[in-house]
């Protein structure tokens, strides 16, 4: 079994009103605006235009954003030659719901016969994935995984478990913020959300061993130290728990930096800062979603982005560590942590 060092990011692909070029969201000036929407969902032109009017607008960005990671890995001619060595993780909670409840809604208000089976595909919970494989040739593992906010960590252990265990040599995940009506209506009705939504936008990134990209003449972005899960079920507050977690990595990695991305809105910051100070753990943390919105899946995976871009010297925070802790929570109770090592 591959070790956990061994396990690498390679590339990253991305999308967002502010374009493809994730420094250019991350660094942006505070004084520019722009819509939360994306208007071009496919800019590199990499989507098959046949059928995509079917498609609803998370599974076309999870497909532009894993092909803009493939594009940037050159991967094209790998998947031609070995496509069953290739997995697609989506990390994308309950994309397709609004979708599901129209198609639900016409079918029982004006019959089945008034709903297109075209629109169909959209109402699956693995659409995405799957038709990404469809559209890519891809034939490994390819499967959503739900579980909340958490989710796109979720995903990259996942494929890491995969590749860890030889089942596949390359793992694509990608995650997708895509604003509606429904999701408007969910954050009116839940209190704790007090920053606004992120904008609309698909990450991707390509997960390998580390001998693949060696072999490719190519250097890591970062290396997959460690991730582990936890739920929380027990009658504990959620700063106490995540403490624990935490308090945990601390003992086997050293890190003076945390990134808290994905789910924030479960805790208190100030109580939660304040827990780790008293109990000794000098660390800085960090919430992109302050300046960035609201994920309601990305985060995580956003998190590792601007971890990478800590390591790489094109951020404001800085650190003298070789670890960074990514952090992610869902308020149904799962809690993800991962270190992620800085290239060496």
């Amino acid at each position: 079994m591959t070790a956990n060092n061994d396990i690498v990011i390679s590339v990253i692909g991305f999308n967002s009103p502010y374009g493809t070029e994730i420094d250019n969201y991350f660094f942006r000036k505070e004084s520019e605006t722009k819509a939360l929407i994306i208007e071009d969902h496919d800019p590199q032109k990499f989507l098959k235009p046949k059928g995509q009017r079917f498609l609803n607008k998370a599974t076309l960005l999870y497909c532009n954003a894993a092909f803009h990671a493939i594009h940037n890995r050159s991967l094209s001619s790998i998947i031609n030659e070995a496509p069953e060595r290739i997995g697609l993780y989506d990390g994308t909670e309950l994309s397709n719901l609004e979708d599901c409840f129209i198609f639900d809604l016409t079918a029982k208000n004006q019959g089945p016969d008034r709903v297109s089976p075209m629109k169909a595909p959209s109402t699956i919970a693995n659409a995405a994935a799957s038709q990404m494989a469809i559209q890519a040739g891809i034939k490994g593992p390819n499967f959503s995984v739900c579980a909340g906010m958490a989710g796109s960590l979720q995903a990259l252990d996942i494929a890491s478990l995969h590749l860890k265990q030889g089942i596949t040599d390359y793992g694509v995940i990608a995650s997708t913020e895509v604003r509606n009506e429904y999701q408007g209506s969910i954050r009116r009705g839940n209190e704790a959300l007090h920053r606004p939504a992120s904008t609309e936008l698909g990450i991707a990134m390509v997960l390998e061993r580390r001998e693949t990209l060696s072999e490719a003449g190519r250097k890591p972005l970062a290396t997959i130290k460690k991730i582990h899960s936890e739920t929380h079920t027990e009658d504990l507050p959620t700063e106490a728990f995540l403490y624990q977690n935490i308090s945990g990595m601390a003992a086997l990695f050293s890190f003076d930096t945390i990134i808290f991305s994905g789910g924030t809105s479960v805790i208190d910051e100030t109580i939660f800062e304040e827990m780790l100070r008293k109990n000794g753990l000098s660390t800085s943390v960090i919430y992109p979603e302050n300046l960035f919105g609201d994920n309601d899946n990305a985060g995580g995976m956003l998190g590792i982005a601007y971890a990478v871009s800590v390591f790489e010297g094109k951020s404001i925070h800085k650190t003298d560590q070789e670890n960074i802790l990514v952090l992610s929570a869902d308020k149904a109770g799962t809690v993800i942590l991962t270190i992620i090592e800085k290239t060496k």
